[in-house]
């Protein structure tokens, strides 16, 4: 059911970041086109540097992924000089969402934490309504954690949107801790090979 993700999943990967962007809801109709929030948190994965993309495949297609990069501060720099500047004419300010999104996308160090330094790689995950509590996304948290492992980083982080209540629970279930010091919405995990 886990397999790597081809560019044939390019458009299953936005369509899932879509129906689930908005704290774990659907975010389509939010921005003004329904494109720019893959191409901010999603599909960038497919083509940076360090980048990867496991997708849940029920037979028919993806209904869930983890994404993520092992070295986020060459991916921050990659998407700041290379992929924002490819797409960005194709997400013009439309609406109140945009601002925020279209801001987060120009900010240079939007990826960048303190935490980088020890967990030099980062990850999203999501599934569908469908995909959800049938252990897909237990089994893809493992994937990506065997995977950055076996390329030898050291640990993995990632950032939550603190109203997504499900994902706040989900994430210290499979093995990441709230490091001392850091607000509550960020998530690290060690990793050995």
């Amino acid at each position: 059911m886990i397999r790597e993700a081809t560019n044939d999943d390019r458009d299953a990967i936005a369509q899932i970041c879509r129906v689930t962007g908005a704290a774990g809801q659907d975010a389509t109709g939010i921005y003004g086109d329904d494109t720019a929030l893959a191409d901010v948190y999603a599909t960038p994965y497919l083509d940076g540097p360090g980048g990867f993309a496991l997708v849940w495949d029920t037979g028919e297609g993806a209904v869930g992924y983890v994404i993520g990069t092992d070295d986020t501060a060459a991916f921050q720099e990659w998407f700041n000089d290379s992929w924002w500047p490819a797409v960005a004419d194709h997400h013009p300010l439309r609406t109140e969402g945009d601002e925020t999104l279209l801001r987060s996308a120009t900010n240079r160090e939007r990826m960048m934490s303190p935490l980088v330094e020890d967990f030099p790689a980062h990850l999203h995950i999501d599934l569908l309504p469908a995909a959800q509590g049938q252990g897909a996304g237990r089994a893809l948290i493992e994937a990506a954690c065997e995977l950055l492992a076996a390329r030898g980083c050291p640990g993995v982080h990632l950032g939550v949107d603190p109203s997504n209540e499900g994902a706040m629970a989900f994430y210290p279930r499979v093995g990441f801790t709230v490091p001392e010091g850091v607000d509550g919405a960020m998530f690290v995990r060690e990793l050995t090979a």
